[in-house]
């Protein structure tokens, strides 16, 4: 049970944060009946409030060293690693518990990403992503974990309290019911998800420099550099992105 300092602390930072807000807006509305007095029109011009992230209370988004789209929303407790990618249109809503991603994973194009209050059975209800996880776009996530080198299709719903163990690949436009474990190294798909076949050893390591490479590629093309700095053909004793994050990153595999 929490002690009531911590309570007290908890209420003071959102009744902080409340009567922020109101200041802030009561101070916008000021300046738009000034700006109305002096014929100055410039406020009605239609112009982007957006926010890649914002705070929710006392808890606010972490991203360290990430690319994040212009247009993505990262919403509260949200903890995003080195060299991870948020693509366009993303909602990440970490409202009700953390939502975690790791080291060059990459959530692709309009995915939304939700957190639950509780789950049952003491599954974890915030979602975990682990490292070098690939998410197509337009997948909805719930409360769930996501381990590591993961490959989840376009389309595709994860519910909550399942678990996508090491390496596996879920097929596009699938749905993994709620509580559902996906083993290591395998492939599913359908609505509901069921198994296909067992991943080779190609694919197994294909799937470890899978979202490296997209990221980089990617990034190159959007901060316009030069594509062959990404593509080009390599030097001798020069090593290729793929090979590079093998040797650097999975080497203990």
């Amino acid at each position: 049970m929490n002690s009531p300092v911590y309570l007290f602390q908890k209420v003071a930072s959102r009744v902080n944060h409340n009567v922020g807000r109101v200041f802030r807006e009561a101070g916008l509305a000021m300046d738009r009946f000034g700006s109305r007095l002096e014929n100055d029109i410039a406020y009605t011009q239609d112009l982007s409030r957006h926010k890649q992230t914002m705070s929710l209370y006392d808890v606010q988004p972490t991203v360290d060293d990430a690319w994040i789209a212009p247009n993505a929303s990262l919403i509260g407790e949200v903890l995003v690693s080195k060299y991870a990618t948020i693509w366009y249109n993303v909602v990440i809503r970490a409202e009700l518990n953390p939502v975690r991603i790791g080291h060059f994973s990459s959530i692709g194009d309009g995915t939304a990403i939700n957190t639950a209050c509780a789950l049952p059975h003491g599954l974890a209800s915030s979602v975990n992503i682990g490292k070098n996880v690939t998410i197509e776009p337009h997948c909805s996530i719930y409360s769930c974990i996501i381990d590591d080198d993961v490959y989840i299709g376009r389309g595709s719903v994860v519910m909550q309290g399942a678990r996508i163990e090491r390496g596996a690949h879920i097929m596009a436009n699938s749905v993994v019911p709620p509580g559902k474990l996906v083993p290591a190294g395998q492939v599913w798909g359908g609505n509901p998800i069921g198994f296909v076949r067992n991943l080779s050893e190609e694919e197994l390591v294909a799937n470890y420099s899978r979202s490296y490479t997209n990221s980089a590629t990617e990034f190159s093309s959007d901060a316009k550099f030069p594509q062959g700095y990404i593509s080009g053909d390599l030097k001798q004793g020069d090593l290729s992105i793929e090979d590079y994050a093998t040797k650097k990153y999975f080497r203990n595999i």
